[in-house]
């Protein structure tokens, strides 16, 4: 019995592990879902211009529209994250 919950703690942690090693990798995340509609060159260009506040309006607004890839709270931090701290 005790065996089999350390068995399942393990194997739920390895999964959540994945699930934040991903979200945490945000050149990834970006990479993934910001090219479903364009290419990064658009989002380069911003680099070191929005801040925080501005980048998350503009993943906001990306991801909102219709044809949107579907990102996780996590991964939408994550990439938000990561844009804010790109310089040009």
């Amino acid at each position: 019995m005790n065996t089999m919950r350390v068995m399942w703690a393990c194997a739920l942690l390895l999964c959540l592990g994945s699930v934040w090693a991903f979200a945490g990798d945000g050149q990834a995340l970006v990479e993934k879902t910001c090219t479903k509609c364009h290419d990064l060159g658009r989002v380069r260009a911003a680099f070191g211009v929005k801040d925080q506040a501005a980048w998350s309006a503009t993943v906001d607004r990306m991801l909102s529209k219709p044809n949107a890839p579907a990102v996780s709270h996590e991964e939408h931090g994550a990439i938000i994250d990561w844009l804010a701290a790109q310089k040009k």
